[in-house]
């Protein structure tokens, strides 16, 4: 019978990749000297555990079997696991605050009615652990042999292909089961937070009273239809309504409704000059040569194809399969130099490296299938990829102009000017919050530890950055402007409020252009096949009700709802402006839902709200939580180096 720990098995060899993977981003990742001067974070005076972090961070990288991370995907995922210590350590303030306990029967409970999740928890254990006999084994005797009697060890639940609920049950009931790592960590995540949260849920849902009468209009608010014909303008078709918007407009908005635009966090704004980081000539020469000197050892047979693929490869898909691109593959799906050369090859042949836009490809020709006139069809192959990066002294040389810049800025020319003076743009960025990135940039390792002080750990920052990169760019930057959290300004707003004032505009015009065509639109016969032709007008019928999608109106539209309380059947209404433009409708007819209907509806929406509403509010209230919690991140500084 084939077992889970079978039916992967062609994943217990790649596993190394995973491990080799998580090695380097473990270093890559950590810090030199932050640890020793400030704690990783604070959540309402309580310190994240930075060992706790460190686990939680490889715990999500060995799930990605080998996945090679980018720095700005990594900086990504550190922030999403902080933003889950702010979440566990207020749900654990919540429960200890309210008294909220699993107890042993609810903790039982889970475990019993989620077999699926603890299946692939130890399951994905077993699997690393039979990695490890594999590596730690003098030879493949002795490798089968502890596999075997470790096979013999596992659950019956886990080997088997068919999932026995009485065998799940009866492990449970054994010590063997909680001596798991995996089960450990799944406990305390029920302990922690999956039970408290039900439990609340429970408390908040005892509070939720929707009546009969509430759900019984939202039901005929849905059920109940309207025979419609809408005759609609886009404000898009008035451009020139946006002249009529400068910034005088938008000042004086701002300065009407100052109390909706506070600066939610700190923000600033920087000027930079950036160079892309492109391999030189040189640069190339020099990988085409490296290239041909691993042809050259295929060629003298000193190694085999596939096993200096998985050692030579960039291409982290095909590289753990002996560089393998697949089965039989037709015409169309390689890039154009690539499919010449492998459907030119002979079977068993390797190509001399062949340049495409991904780099250098030594290629593998492992079979050739024809079609009915005998041309090649299809063909088998495996590559070997070394991309062409920058070198060194590439990125060094684009530093050094960089450097000149700051030299220059630092004397006391202006930033323009001293990058100037290297025939370098200046880039002025939008405002930033903390955590954002310069657009075209990307993540830029050191960037915004230079762009926002550590308040509760200050670091000496000047006004100008130190040369900063990333793959593709080396990247200097001047600070321009800041905001601080809490004051009332434009700026952060400024396109925001344009493009809301821009559109009203737009919509004013295209309300006046429909009344100017409302005897047209009035003359329009819904019966009549042909819709009639008026500029800028685009004519529909609909049925629907008041909160679903029409033409012109949007979804769930209050223009419509008050269309539908106000307006006579039969009669056309006047030019209405929308959030897209402008409408005119008529009511042709009103379908009244029946009265069964309007119950039965009534009896699930109230279900609904009890099975559903709690959860929502539950998430609700706990993000409030985590928003006024007082955190101190210092990751930007933790991982600076």
């Amino acid at each position: 019978m084939l077992t889970l720990i079978n039916e992967k098995a062609k994943w217990i060899i790649a596993i190394a990749v995973v491990f080799i993977g998580i090695g380097l981003l473990a270093m890559d990742g950590t810090p030199k000297d932050g640890a020793s001067r400030f704690p990783l974070g604070e959540i309402n005076g309580r310190k994240v555990d930075a060992t706790e972090f460190d686990a939680r961070v490889k715990q999500v990288t060995e799930n990605q079997r080998g996945r090679s991370f980018e720095d700005e995907q990594y900086a990504a995922l550190r922030a999403d696991i902080f933003r889950s210590f702010v979440r566990q350590y207020v749900l654990e303030e919540l429960a200890e605050k309210n008294k909220l306990q699993a107890s042993v029967a609810e903790m039982k409970d889970e475990l019993l009615a989620n077999p699926n999740a603890v299946r692939n928890l130890v399951g994905q254990e077993a699997q690393q652990n039979l990695y490890y006999i594999q590596q730690t084994s003098a030879n493949a005797d002795e490798a089968n042999q502890r596999i075997q009697t470790y096979l013999a060890s596992l659950p019956r639940f886990l080997l088997d292909t068919a999932f026995d609920q009485a065998s799940y049950e009866a492990w449970l009931n054994t010590p063997e089961a909680y001596q798991w790592g995996s089960m450990v960590r799944y406990e305390q995540e029920l302990k922690n937070n999956t039970i408290p949260m039900k439990q609340l849920q429970t408390f908040i849902a005892a509070g939720i009273h929707q009546t009969s009468l509430e759900s019984a209009f939202s039901v005929t608010r849905r059920l109940n239809k309207l025979d419609l014909q809408v005759a609609s303008v886009p404000a898009s078709a008035f451009g020139d309504a946006a002249s009529k918007v400068d910034s005088a407009a938008v000042i004086s908005y701002f300065n009407a409704h100052s109390d909706s635009f506070f600066v939610k966090e700190d923000m600033m704004k920087v000027k930079y000059a950036s160079i892309a980081i492109a391999p030189s000539a040189k640069d190339e020469d020099a990988i085409r040569e490296y290239v041909k000197t691993l042809y050259n050892q295929l060629m003298d047979s000193t190694i085999a194809f596939d096993e200096l693929a998985k050692i030579q490869s960039e291409d982290v898909g095909s590289a753990q399969q002996g560089g393998l691109l697949g089965d039989y593959t037709g015409r169309g799906v390689w890039v154009k130099e690539f499919e010449d050369a492998a459907f030119a090859l002979d079977s068993g042949k390797i190509s001399e490296p062949v340049r495409t836009q991904f780099g250098y490809h030594i290629i593998q020709n492992l079979g050739k299938q024809t079609d009915s006139t005998g041309a090649v069809a299809k063909v088998k192959a495996a590559h070997i990829l070394v991309t062409v990066n920058a070198s060194v002294e590439t990125v060094d040389s684009l530093t050094k102009i960089l450097n000149n810049v700051k030299k220059s800025a630092e004397e006391g020319k202006s930033f323009e000017d001293a990058a100037k003076e290297q025939n370098l743009a200046v880039t002025e960025s939008d405002w930033l919050k903390r955590g954002a990135n310069l657009a075209g940039i990307g993540y830029v390792q050191g960037f915004h530890t230079f762009m926002f002080q550590n308040k509760k750990n200050p670091e000496p920052q000047g006004t100008i950055s130190n040369v900063l990169s990333n793959k593709k760019f080396v990247v200097l930057a001047v600070k321009a402007d800041s905001l601080v959290a809490g004051k009332r300004q434009v700026g952060p707003y400024f396109e925001e409020i344009r493009a809301n004032l821009v559109n009203n505009a737009q919509a004013e015009a295209a309300k006046a252009y429909l009344e100017s065509v409302a005897s047209k639109v009035e003359a329009w016969n819904a019966a009549d096949s042909v819709k009639p032709t008026v500029e800028n007008v685009t004519f529909e019928t609909a049925t629907a009700g008041v909160d679903e999608y029409v033409s012109g109106l949007g979804y769930a539209s209050p223009v419509l709802a008050t269309i539908a309380k106000t307006q006579k059947v039969g009669e056309w209404g006047p030019v209405v402006v929308t959030p897209s433009g402008a409408v005119k409708v008529r009511i042709n007819a009103e379908t009244k839902a029946s009265e069964e209907s309007v119950a039965t509806g009534t009896e699930e929406d109230l279900q609904n709200a009890t099975r559903f509403a709690p959860n929502a509010l539950v998430n609700d209230y706990v993000l409030s939580l985590e928003a006024t919690a007082d955190v101190v991140n210092n990751l930007d500084l933790y991982y600076k180096d």
